[in-house]
């Protein structure tokens, strides 16, 4: 594809994430309005996506390269996250940068932008990318924030139990259904694939809209440090990936425009599962939004960079492979770098109990209790830009009839006892709850 219209379609999608944009600094849009986006993406049109691409797609050398090359990235960001468990943090301060640092953001990130560029033929690759990837946040990185926050009392039985009620959301389960057809040799229904080509449509729109909507770039002084180490971490293990992946495109059958592709779903942000997570185990909420929005950000940079690359160079390999290096030990030294307080949090407020609240795209990133799950949605969590720069979340307790229906009631409390979860900055307390299941973050 020439340059000048990848160019343009990537300039078409960040105006519609501009305009998104647009309409919550004027008022026509809210965070929950970002949430009702990401209701109808979660629950029906990327599972329309994931059942159509797999319903057709043809696996071949290259199918397995990509899902090789996905599965090289979970065992780097693994890695990546024992970068946090020596650096004298607190648990729930390992746990929130441990956990972050597996998995990336492709539904409602990556998807929508690679088929803006490179049409449904990269789409294509960064859905097999992302059935290894869901591996790493349903299960890896659940069982990482358990171990983190139990310590010696963790069991393995219990951080499991957790996990499977995970493995039955509609994406996933879209997935599945694609895959058992495949294997029997049918063809998915006339009557179906119409139906869901339809609303497969909306997806890039409506998921460029939400990104629009729920992001805040608003990041606190006392967050940059443990953001920093994290991205850098993240980015130049990616990178380093990514210099082996074009050294080794010929080899492999990659074009160099599916190897742009690849590179997209390699340098994804942050899950939206983060802030999920968070809530679940009780730590900084405040900081996983910052690690959400900070991880947007400087990928939408990055992919206009893939874009823009040309992969069949020589040179490209070397110069991801650099790139990388750098950013690893940038990262290595930045997360040392935070000495523990006096009260036994991190340098940063990693320790899970204070932190300032922050708005944005995090705020839509969970399913929801009973309720709500029944139209199929986002958690009602938000985080207010007004009020006092610092609030306690308090302990997440949820009882045994909530545990069973996938709700737990979170309270939050200012200083002086009066604060609270907020949407959007609007000074409205409201309840917040976490779901026994989250998708395609």
């Amino acid at each position: 594809m020439a340059l000048g219209e990848a160019n343009a379609r990537l300039l078409l999608a960040l105006s519609t994430i501009s305009f998104g944009y647009f309409l919550r600094r004027i008022g026509l849009a809210d965070v929950d309005a970002g949430k009702a986006l990401l209701k109808i993406l979660f629950n029906a049109t990327l599972p329309s996506v994931l059942l159509l691409t797999f319903a057709t797609l043809t696996f071949d050398a290259t199918s397995a390269a990509v899902m090789m090359c996905a599965l090289a990235q979970a065992v780097l960001l693994y890695g990546v996250s024992l970068a946090f468990r020596d650096a004298g943090r607190a648990p729930k301060g390992v746990a929130i940068l441990a956990g972050s640092a597996v998995g990336v953001n492709l539904g409602t990130f990556c998807y929508p932008l690679v088929e803006a560029v490179w049409g449904a033929q990269g789409l294509g690759r960064v859905v097999l990318f992302d059935a290894v990837n869901q591996w790493s946040l349903l299960v890896v990185a659940p069982l990482i924030y358990a171990r983190a926050v139990a310590g010696d009392a963790f069991s393995l039985r219990d951080g499991l139990a957790k996990v499977r009620n995970q493995l039955l959301s509609p994406c996933l389960l879209a997935m599945f259904a694609a895959v058992a057809l495949r294997v029997a040799g049918l063809d998915l229904p006339a009557p179906v694939a119409t139906f869901a080509s339809s609303l497969a449509v909306a997806n890039k729109p409506l998921a460029l809209i939400a990104l629009g909507v729920l992001f805040e770039p608003k990041l606190e002084l006392e967050q940059i440090r443990d953001v920093g180490a994290l991205l850098a971490l993240r980015y130049g293990a990616s990178f380093a990936l990514g210099g082996a992946l074009a050294a080794s495109a010929a080899a492999l059958g990659l074009a160099p425009a599916l190897v742009g592709a690849v590179m997209a779903a390699l340098i994804s942000p942050v899950p939206l599962l983060t802030v999920t997570y968070a809530v679940e185990y009780e730590c900084d909420v405040g900081l996983a939004a910052a690690l959400v929005n900070a991880g947007n950000f400087c990928s939408f940079g990055l992919l206009l960079a893939v874009a823009n690359a040309d992969f069949a160079r020589p040179d490209a390999a070397v110069a991801l492979t650099v790139a990388g290096a750098a950013l690893c030990v940038l990262g290595r030294w930045l997360a040392a770098g935070s000495a523990p307080k006096e009260d036994g949090s991190s340098g940063s407020i990693g320790d899970g109990e204070r932190g300032p609240p922050s708005r944005g795209v995090a705020a839509g990133a969970t399913r929801t209790t009973r309720d709500a799950a029944e139209a199929g949605g986002a958690t009602r969590l938000g985080f207010g830009g007004g009020g006092s720069a610092r609030r306690r979340f308090a302990r997440v307790a949820p009882s045994a009839d909530a545990a069973r229906v996938g709700r737990a009631p979170m309270r939050a409390r200012g200083r002086a006892g009066k604060g609270g979860l907020r949407a959007g900055g609007g000074g409205r307390a409201m309840p917040a709850a976490f779901p026994p299941r989250v998708v395609f973050g």
